[in-house]
C-alpha cells in the first residue's frame, strides 16, 4: 500500500515573485527519527533505512531546533563531506536524493557548541522511500 507525503511550500519575496508548490510525493514508507545531538557530539550515527538499494530514497527532510555553523551532518560516512545544517534541508524526488550518491542509509551528526555556547540540538529527519529497487 502506498503512503503519500504531500508538500506545500510557499515561497515570497517582498514586492517581488511568490511562488507557490503543491506537491504530493508517493512513496512505499515512511520513517520519522527524533533525536537528540548532544553539545560536543561528534559523529553521531543515525539509520536511515535498510540496504543500500540505489533509488530508494525520494525524500528527505533534515531539521532542527537551532541551526548554524556548530551543527553539521555526513551522509553514508563519518569521513565524508560535511554539511552545515544552517537552514532546514528538504531533498525531494529521485533527483534531489540522487545527489547524496550513493544512496544514504546512514546521517553521521556533530555539534561542536561548548561551554557557556553549549547547547543540544533536537533533530527531526523524516525519510521518504521505495522498499524495493
Amino acid at each position: 500500500m502506498s503512503e503519500y507525503i504531500v508538500l506545500k511550500i510557499n515561497i515570497e519575496i517582498p514586492n517581488g515573485p511568490k511562488i507557490t508548490l503543491n506537491r504530493t510525493l508517493t512513496v512505499d514508507a515512511y520513517d520519522k527519527i527524533d533525536i537528540t545531538v548532544p553539545s560536543g557530539a561528534s559523529d553521531l550515527s543515525v539509520e536511515l533505512q535498510p540496504g543500500e538499494s540505489a533509488g530508494q530514497v525520494k525524500f528527505l527532510l533534515v531539521a532542527s531546533d537551532w541551526y548554524g555553523d556548530a551543527l553539521a551532518y555526513k551522509v553514508n560516512s563519518d569521513m565524508g563531506t560535511s554539511f552545515e545544517l544552517d537552514e532546514p534541508h528538504v531533498l525531494t524526488g529521485e533527483g534531489a536524493t540522487a545527489m547524496l550518491e550513493p544512496a544514504p542509509t546512514q546521517l553521521f551528526f556533530s555539534n561542536t557548541t561548548s561551554g557557556a555556547d553549549a547547547m543540544d540540538a533536537n533533530i527531526q529527519i523524516l525519510v521518504g522511500r521505495d522498499v524495493t529497487s
